[in-house]
């Protein structure tokens, strides 16, 4: 997201300085650097820079020649601790993709080829240290049924694509067609992905479309094998669909707890469904929901609605929420409050610490690290800057500002 502000005097300099730097090399200074190191994405105008700082918690950093310049890349996503994939969104046209790894002096390098998603993607996760992304909607000579295409981007084989595409109609015996969100492993061998259900129908042309679903109070979690066999389906009518959505874009509301539990977050944001924003659980290597359990976060969050779902420690999570009235904004609907919730108690807490909602900050993609979640804050008018959640206190402290316009990720990349 671009921001309006007054720092245009300080935007034409930095605009200077950035035209010294290479499209294709971080020109940065060498310093000696730790064998692991965080990972910045950030951007300032229209450019988008990578950089790698050895400390977050505290201090000044910036892009101007110390910033691998780069395309917008709106995803990343770690596959293994030396290698970052980014992931560019392009609507309808093909996504774009790139590896980046840590540098000999502390800097990002590019890791292995560029590369095309030519089939686009509406989700993305890590499985068997490859990216899998997914897109949605695929029409083939199959006219009774819509199909996903799933690509694995390989780190290890140059970033290499392999593309596979299968039908996901009637996933869930009900004869809809499924369209998936969220990449989490479970186990060594398998992965969930939460379905979001639609009706197909036919259009003039006879080509297959979707449309609402019949089944608005019902969730489904499908597990897939690395073949992508769909070993079972997880249904409950306790809550409707886990997915948080933007237009095509469908992001993971679903998360492993760190001790092989998954926790499946509804959002409740189709208009038809009956049920309440809420979290069910699939114990670890059960076929089923815990019949047992069951919170309601609607009662606690009132008529905001979670984008998404981040694993902080333990039973911590923290939603990303997204103010009354956003949702439907014409650009893209940017979570601007965060909770706390511990599954297991069941607590719900706003975080302390963090910019308020009604002056619409932005949240980045964060990381969690030692028991705290490090998330990127974009304010108007201010440097961005990481902050800390420490979920002991609910509260967040201000770490790295950086200068720049936006932090959109952090990560951390081992040499």
């Amino acid at each position: 997201m671009k921001l309006l502000n007054s720092k245009l005097a300080s935007m034409v300099a930095l605009a200077f300085l950035f035209s010294a730097c290479s499209k294709s090399e971080n020109t940065g200074p060498d310093r000696e650097s730790s064998d692991v190191e965080f990972f910045i994405a950030a951007s300032s105008g229209d450019g988008s820079y990578l950089l790698a700082v050895p400390d977050v918690t505290q201090g000044e950093a910036s892009i101007v020649a110390e910033g691998l310049e780069t395309d917008a890349y709106t995803a990343w996503v770690f596959p293994n601790e030396q290698t970052g994939i980014g992931l560019k969104y392009q609507k309808g046209d093909p996504g774009l993709g790139i590896g980046v790894g840590l540098g000999p002096n502390g800097n990002i390098v590019k890791k292995g080829s560029d590369f095309q998603i030519i089939s686009r993607f509406t989700t993305y996760g890590p499985f068997q240290n490859k990216v899998l992304t997914i897109v949605q909607g695929v029409q083939t000579e199959d006219k009774n049924n819509l199909y996903s295409t799933f690509n694995f981007i390989d780190p290890s084989k140059n970033n290499a694509v392999t593309t596979i595409t299968k039908s996901t109609t009637n996933l869930t015996g009900n004869g809809e067609y499924g369209t998936l969100s969220g990449v989490v492993p479970f186990g060594s061998n398998e992965f969930l992905s939460a379905i979001v259900p639609s009706k197909l129908v036919k259009n003039g042309d006879g080509a297959l479309e979707t449309a609402a679903t019949a089944y608005p109070d019902s969730v489904w979690i499908a597990a897939f094998d690395k073949d992508l066999n769909v070993t079972r389906i997880y249904r409950d009518n306790r809550l409707g669909y886990a997915s948080g959505r933007f237009r095509s874009q469908y992001y993971s509301s679903i998360s492993d707890d760190g001790k092989d539990n998954v926790y499946v977050f509804s959002p409740a944001n189709d208009e038809n469904s009956t049920k309440p924003a809420g979290v069910l659980r699939i114990n670890s290597g059960e076929d089923d929901f815990d019949d047992s359990y069951f919170f309601n976060l609607e009662e606690k969050s009132g008529d905001m609605i979670f984008q998404r779902a981040f694993h902080i420690d333990g039973d911590w999570f923290a939603l990303a929420y997204v103010r009354p009235g956003t949702v439907n904004q014409d650009g893209p609907a940017q979570p601007n409050a965060l909770a706390l919730v511990n599954v297991v108690d069941q607590s719900f807490e706003w975080i302390k610490g963090l910019p308020d909602y009604n002056i619409n900050p932005s949240f980045g993609l964060p990381i969690a690290e030692n028991g705290k979640l490090y998330i990127p804050v974009t304010e108007v008018d201010k440097n961005p800057a990481i902050f800390i959640v420490d979920p002991a206190t609910a509260s967040a402290t201000k770490g790295l500002t950086v200068h720049a316009d936006e932090i959109t990720a952090i990560g951390k990349l081992s040499k």
